[in-house]
C-alpha cells in the first residue's frame, strides 16, 4: 500500500511539473526584428529579439556566418506593474556586419523556458551590392580600416520611402447598397513630423459616410515581414456601392514632412552617435499614394417583393399616432420610424394607405445617424400631418418596408399594425375637399349660408404712386443687392476650395491667432518653455500660410529671402525674424523667463505678425 502510495504521489509532481513548465513556456512570447530588410554590402544592420513574459534563459541566435559577422550586443528591460500582476520584458540588439550579398533568412530565434523551446518568426532580408560608382571610405578616417559605404538616404528614393500607405477593406464582396468600410492607414519605418492630404478618392458611384477621428491619429506598432513599423489611421469611412459590377476605389494621396537622419559611416564615435539624435535630423517631403481597391458587387437578387425600393440592411419600423379619437378637421399627428443599420439616408418613406376623406400634408423627416463601432446604424422618422374631413370610424392600415438582408441573403418586409381612428363630428362648419381627397365636393355643416364678412380696408388718396417713393426704389434694389452679394460669396468659396494658396492666406491669421491663444494660457501658469513654442508655432504657421510654402524645414535664411523677395521692409522682417530667434534661445536655454518678459514679448509677436500682415 505504501509503494501505491508513493507511485500515485510521483506521478502527480512529475504531471504538475509538466505542466507548470509547458504554462510558463505559454506565458513567454519571443519576437524578432530587424532595422530594415534591404541592406547594402558593407553596412550594419541590427537584429532585435524582445522576450516578453516570465524569465527565460538567453535567447540562442540562428546561424548567420554564411553572410553577417557579430559586431557588439547591448540590452535593455523594462517591468510593468498592472492590477497586482508583474510583468517584464528584455530587448537585445545585436549588430551584424553585412559580408555577403544576395537574398538571406534569418532562422528563428530559440529561447529555453521550463525545458520548452519558444521560437520567433523567420525573416528575410536583401543584401545588395554597392554601387561601383561610390569612392570607399575607410572607419573613422583610420587607414586600412575596413571600407563601409554610407547608407541610402529613404526619404530619396520614390518607393523606398519608408512610408506607405495602405487602404484596407472590411469585406471585398458585397451585394449593391451593402456597406464597406475603408480605412487608410500610414505605415512608416521613420517619424512623421506632420502631413496633410493632398488628394481625396473622388468615391464616384458610391455613397459615402465618413467616421470621426481624433485630431492626433492614434499610432501603434506592428511587425511585418520582420520589421517594426509605426501604424496610424488617417481617414475611415463607409461606402454604400449604388450599382453593381466590379467598382474601383481611387488612391488617395498623402504628403509628409519625414525626419531622415544624416548619413554617417559606421563609427562608434561618441559625438556622431549625439548628432544622431532625432532633435538633429533633418526633414524631407514625401509624397505617398495608396493603391487603387476593387470591390465586387453583387446584384440584389430578382425576386423582389412589390414596393421594394432598394433598402438594403436590417430593419424594424413603428408607426404612432398621437391621439386616436379626434373631432372633424382636428389634426392628427402620424409618425413612421424605421430603425436598424444601412443607408439610412436613401430610405424611402413607406407608402401610406390613408382613408379619402383624410387631407395629409408633406411629412418633416429627421435622422438620427450613429456612427460607433464601425457601423451605420440610426433612426429616420417621417412625421406626417392629417386633418379628417368626416367623421366616423376609419384605419389606417399597416405600413410595410421591404429590405434585403445581406447576411441572411433574403429578402423581408419590415411592418406595423394597423391603426383605428375614431372621428367625431365637430362644429357646424363648411369641410372643403382637400385635393381631390373627400368624397365630397362641398358639405354645409349646421347651417345653409355662410355670409361674407366685411374687413375694414385702409384707403389711399388717388393719384398717389408708391413707385416714386424712396423706400420703393430702396426696396427694388434689394434684390440686385442680394444677387450681386450672393454671386460673391460663391465665387470666394470656389477660389477657397480651388486655389490653395488662397485659402492658406486667408486663414493665416486666424490660424496664427488661435495658435496665440493656446500660448496665453501657458503665459498665465508661467510655463516659459511651452509658451515659447506655441509662439514659435504661431510665427512658423502664420508665414508658412501666408506665403503659401512648408513651414518645416525653414531656416532664418530662408525667411529672409522670401521676405525680401516680397518686398517687405527691413525693418518689419528685422522684427518677425528676432522673435523666432528669441523663441529659439528661451526653448533650448537653461534660463527662465519671468511673467513680465513673457507678457511683453506676447505683444512683441503680436505686433509682428500684424505688421507682416499689412505689409503682404
Amino acid at each position: 500500500m505504501f509503494k501505491s502510495a508513493f507511485k500515485f504521489w510521483v506521478f502527480v509532481l512529475t504531471v504538475g511539473g509538466v505542466l507548470t513548465a509547458h504554462l510558463r513556456a505559454q506565458d513567454v512570447t519571443v519576437t524578432a526584428t530587424v532595422d530594415r530588410t534591404r541592406i547594402g554590402l558593407g553596412e550594419d544592420f541590427t537584429l532585435s529579439v524582445e522576450i516578453s513574459g516570465r524569465d527565460a534563459d538567453e535567447p540562442k541566435l540562428p546561424d548567420m556566418a554564411q553572410f553577417a559577422a557579430l559586431i557588439s550586443t547591448s540590452s535593455s528591460q523594462s517591468y510593468q506593474f498592472i492590477n497586482g500582476r508583474t510583468s517584464s520584458s528584455t530587448t537585445i540588439h545585436h549588430t551584424f556586419l553585412a559580408q555577403a550579398a544576395g537574398s538571406f533568412e534569418i532562422g528563428p530565434v530559440e529561447v529555453e523556458v521550463g525545458g520548452e523551446v519558444v521560437r520567433s518568426k523567420p525573416i528575410r532580408i536583401e543584401i545588395v551590392a554597392a554601387s561601383s560608382g561610390a569612392a570607399p571610405q575607410s572607419q573613422g578616417g583610420q587607414p586600412g580600416a575596413a571600407p563601409s559605404q554610407p547608407r541610402n538616404d529613404p526619404a530619396l528614393q520614390g518607393s523606398d520611402t519608408g512610408v506607405i500607405l495602405k487602404t484596407e477593406l472590411d469585406r471585398q464582396r458585397v451585394y449593391q447598397n451593402e456597406p464597406v468600410i475603408i480605412s487608410y492607414k500610414i505605415y512608416t519605418l521613420r517619424s512623421i513630423s506632420s502631413y496633410s492630404l493632398s488628394k481625396l478618392p473622388s468615391f464616384a458611384g458610391f455613397w459615402v459616410e465618413n467616421f470621426e477621428l481624433p485630431r492626433q491619429p492614434q499610432t501603434r506598432q506592428e511587425v511585418i515581414n520582420g520589421q517594426r513599423y509605426l501604424v496610424a489611421e488617417i481617414k475611415r469611412s463607409t461606402v454604400f456601392p449604388q450599382s453593381a459590377g466590379r467598382q474601383t476605389l481611387e488612391p488617395m494621396t498623402i504628403e509628409c514632412e519625414v525626419q531622415v537622419p544624416a548619413q554617417r559611416r559606421r563609427s562608434r564615435d561618441l559625438f556622431e552617435s549625439f548628432f544622431d539624435d532625432p532633435f538633429f535630423a533633418r526633414t524631407a517631403r514625401v509624397t505617398v499614394s495608396s493603391k487603387p481597391v476593387e470591390i465586387e458587387v453583387l446584384p440584389l437578387p430578382g425576386n423582389k417583393p412589390a414596393n421594394f425600393e432598394g433598402a438594403v440592411g436590417s430593419y424594424s419600423l413603428k408607426a404612432t399616432v398621437d391621439r386616436r379619437e379626434v373631432k372633424t378637421n382636428e389634426a392628427i399627428t402620424l409618425k413612421v420610424t424605421a430603425s436598424g443599420q444601412g443607408n439610412l439616408k436613401t430610405l424611402s418613406a413607406p407608402r401610406l394607405n390613408l382613408p379619402s376623406d383624410f387631407e395629409i400634408y408633406d411629412p418633416k423627416v429627421a435622422e438620427d445617424i450613429n456612427r460607433a463601432n464601425n457601423q451605420i446604424s440610426g433612426s429616420k422618422t417621417w412625421e406626417y400631418v392629417m386633418v379628417p374631413r368626416f367623421p366616423g370610424n376609419f384605419e389606417i392600415s399597416g405600413l410595410t418596408l421591404p429590405y434585403f438582408d445581406p447576411r441572411a441573403k433574403e429578402y423581408r418586409i419590415a411592418t406595423t399594425a394597423p391603426i383605428a381612428l375614431s372621428i367625431l363630428k365637430g362644429a357646424g362648419e363648411v369641410a372643403l375637399a382637400g385635393g381631390g381627397r373627400t368624397k365630397e365636393d362641398v358639405k354645409l355643416l349646421g347651417q345653409d349660408i355662410r355670409f361674407i364678412a366685411l374687413a375694414h380696408l385702409p384707403f389711399q388718396e388717388i393719384d398717389k404712386r408708391n413707385y416714386t417713393q424712396p423706400w420703393f426704389m430702396a426696396l427694388m434694389a434689394l434684390p440686385l443687392l442680394a444677387l450681386g452679394g450672393a454671386l460673391f460669396y460663391q465665387r470666394h468659396q470656389e477660389k477657397l476650395s480651388t486655389n490653395v494658396a488662397y485659402a492658406r492666406g486667408r486663414k493665416a491669421t486666424r490660424a496664427a491667432n488661435k495658435q496665440l491663444q493656446a500660448a496665453k494660457k501657458f503665459l498665465q501658469n508661467n510655463d516659459g518653455k511651452q509658451f515659447y513654442a506655441e509662439v514659435q508655432r504661431a510665427l512658423m504657421g502664420f508665414l508658412g500660410n501666408k506665403l503659401n510654402v512648408a513651414e518645416a524645414g525653414l531656416v532664418t535664411d530662408d525667411i529672409q529671402r522670401l521676405l525680401e523677395e516680397r518686398k517687405v521692409a527691413p525693418a518689419v522682417a528685422s522684427a518677425y525674424i528676432d522673435c523666432l530667434h528669441t523663441c529659439d534661445f528661451q526653448r533650448f536655454a537653461p534660463s527662465q523667463s519671468n511673467g513680465v518678459e513673457m507678457k511683453q514679448f506676447y505683444d512683441q509677436a503680436q505686433s509682428a505678425i500684424e505688421q507682416i500682415e499689412g505689409a503682404l
